[in-house]
């Protein structure tokens, strides 16, 4: 990590921290008077965290892409801009940062622990496909932690609504079906860029390796989460699943690309991504 990387990206670590317990105070008091505030809060901390992924590009002269620490650093790059998206388009759930700014500070924490050192661009990695393969994982991985995010205030709506309690703050959410919505559309958009992520990286591999599939650790999981998240879909529109089990399924699933992105290297070493170990 340069010494301009660093300073920015704990600047941005640091305005992330202070922004999620921001929402924290607002979910816990019902204040929903400083989500304005908590928006801009955010969207400077992007600007911030933009700054440390061009440093990072100048000092190695590379887009980061290539380790756990690159992963946890374009993953919450893209997380946190996701956010900004929903905070901008779709007002009334703009508390949905209290479930999307703690995924960005653990992916990121993690990131930074995982040797973050620079260095030049493998010769793998050398490739138009990957382009591909690296920009739809990431739209894919935004789009299913914000499905997440909107269960989680689906849940936290319900929850009120069981106890018979009638919370304006709560209220302002939207309706139910509106919530529920949602999570779909982002389903949807996530299983797509996901299923573009698998053929592009299928492509590359097939230049790379000679073949367009081996069951490498990481491949296999990638599958895995594509195939739950179509399982989704499939019980969204065939089973009916509607409300909080679906909510609840949306917080689930998250937890194979979690797996599929960070996990894996951890626990598996017979893998040809090697890349994505250090």
């Amino acid at each position: 990590m340069s010494f301009y990387e660093s300073i920015f990206f704990w600047l941005a670590l640091t305005i992330y921290a202070l922004a999620s317990g921001g929402f924290c105070y607002a979910v816990v008091f019902k204040n929903e008077k400083v989500l304005g505030k908590l928006v801009a809060l955010i969207t400077a901390g992007l600007f911030v965290h933009t700054a440390a992924i061009a440093a990072r590009y100048a000092a190695q002269g590379h887009l980061p892409w290539s380790s756990n620490y690159d992963n946890g650093l374009m993953g919450g790059w893209f997380i946190v801009l996701s956010t900004i998206y929903v905070c901008i388009r779709h007002k009334p759930i703009r508390i949905v940062g209290i479930a999307t700014l703690p995924a960005v500070l653990l992916i990121m924490g993690y990131g930074v622990m995982r040797n973050p050192v620079l260095s030049p661009l493998d010769a793998t990695l050398k490739s138009f496909w990957l382009y591909f393969h690296v920009f739809f994982a990431w739209l894919s991985f935004g789009a299913y932690v914000l499905a997440m995010g909107v269960g989680v205030l689906y849940l936290l709506r319900e929850k009120k609504e069981r106890a018979g309690e009638v919370v304006e703050f709560y209220q302002r959410f939207g309706s139910n079906d509106s919530l529920d919505d949602l999570m779909f559309r982002y389903l949807v958009f996530g299983f797509i860029t996901n299923a573009v992520m698998i053929v592009a990286g299928a492509i590359w591999a097939k230049d790379l390796w000679g073949s367009y599939w081996s069951w490498d650790p990481i491949e296999t999981w990638s599958l895995i989460s594509w195939l739950m998240y179509g399982l989704a879909i499939h019980l969204r529109v065939t089973m009916g699943w509607r409300g909080s089990r679906f909510a609840w399924l949306m917080i689930g699933a998250l937890l194979t690309v979690i797996i599929n992105f960070f996990g894996v290297s951890l626990i598996m070493k017979s893998t040809v991504h090697v890349f994505r170990m250090s």
